[in-house]
C-alpha cells in the first residue's frame, strides 16, 4: 500500500513539473510605447442626460496598454462614469486625456445642450414644414428618430423638433417651427446625433412666415450630405484655444477615472 502511494505521488508530481509552461507564460517581448494619442474631434455636442464613450487613438496602434485617465475641467457641467462621458447640465467645459504609460494628451471642448423639448405656450407664430428628409444618402424613417434627431434653431435657441408621420404608403416629416415674432426669424435646420455626440447642418434655411412650406404631393426636400457641415454651438473661445503649448494639464491618478 505505501509502495502504491508513493507511485501516486511520483504521478503527481511528474504531470505538476510537465505541464509548468501552462501556469507560467512569460511575456518576453519588448514593450511598444505610443508616439501620438488623438481624440476623434475637438468638439463634442452632447444633450443632458445623454452619454458618448469617446474613443482614442493611438500610433502606433499596437501599443503595449490604451489605458487613459479623463479629467472634465467642470464635473458640474459634464462628467465621466468609467470611461464613458455624460452630459449633466447644460453649459461648456473642456475634458483632458492623458495615456497612463506615456503621459500624452489631448484635449476637446464639451457643449452640453439642454433636453431637446420645445414648449410652445412661451410663443405666439408658427410654422410648419412637411419634409422628405435624406440623411447620408438614405430616406429617414421612423426607426431613425431616437438616434437622429432634426431640429429648427433659431441661432442657437431650438424651435422645433422633427417628428415622422404617415399618410397612406408615404412616409414624411412633419416639423412645426415656432416663434414670438410674426415674421422675420431666420430658421436652420441640424441633425443631433445621439450616437456620436455630433451635429450637422442642413443647406436649408428659412425666413419665418408663419406659412406651410411643402405639402404631401410636393413635399419640401431636406438633404444631408455625408460631407456636411459640423455645426459646434456658440463657444466663448474656438477649439484651436483648448490647449495651449506649454500649458498643459497634469492629469495624475485619483484625478479621474480610469
Amino acid at each position: 500500500m505505501k509502495r502504491l502511494l508513493s507511485y501516486f505521488h511520483l504521478l503527481i508530481f511528474t504531470l505538476l513539473v510537465a505541464s509548468c509552461g501552462d501556469f507560467y507564460d512569460f511575456d518576453t517581448s519588448e514593450p511598444v510605447p505610443a508616439r501620438e494619442m488623438k481624440l476623434p474631434r475637438k468638439v463634442i455636442n452632447l444633450v443632458e442626460g445623454d452619454q458618448y464613450y469617446i474613443p482614442v487613438t493611438f500610433n502606433p496602434s499596437q501599443v503595449t496598454t490604451e489605458a487613459v485617465w479623463w479629467l472634465p475641467a467642470n464635473e458640474d457641467v459634464a462628467r465621466f462614469v468609467n470611461d464613458t462621458l455624460v452630459g449633466v447640465t447644460q453649459g461648456q467645459t473642456v475634458v483632458y486625456v492623458t495615456s497612463v504609460t506615456d503621459r500624452l494628451q489631448d484635449s476637446c471642448l464639451v457643449n452640453v445642450l439642454p433636453p431637446m423639448y420645445v414648449n410652445p405656450k412661451g410663443y405666439l407664430y408658427d410654422m410648419v414644414i412637411y419634409a422628405q428628409v435624406t440623411v447620408h444618402g438614405r430616406p429617414y424613417t421612423v426607426a431613425d428618430q431616437d438616434s437622429l434627431i432634426v431640429c429648427a434653431y433659431c441661432d442657437d435657441e431650438l424651435r422645433g423638433i422633427g417628428v415622422m408621420r404617415q399618410w397612406r404608403d408615404m412616409p414624411y416629416m412633419e416639423l412645426r417651427v415656432w416663434s414670438p415674432f410674426e415674421y422675420g426669424d431666420l430658421i436652420d435646420m441640424r441633425c443631433y446625433y445621439r450616437g456620436k455626440a455630433l451635429v450637422e447642418l442642413f443647406p436649408n434655411m428659412l425666413t419665418f412666415d408663419g406659412e406651410t412650406h411643402g405639402t404631401l404631393s410636393n413635399l419640401y426636400s431636406m438633404v444631408l450630405d455625408e460631407d456636411a457641415e459640423e455645426y459646434n454651438f456658440g463657444f466663448e473661445f474656438g477649439p484651436e484655444e483648448i490647449f495651449d503649448e506649454g500649458e498643459e494639464q497634469e492629469i495624475v491618478p485619483g484625478d479621474a477615472e480610469d
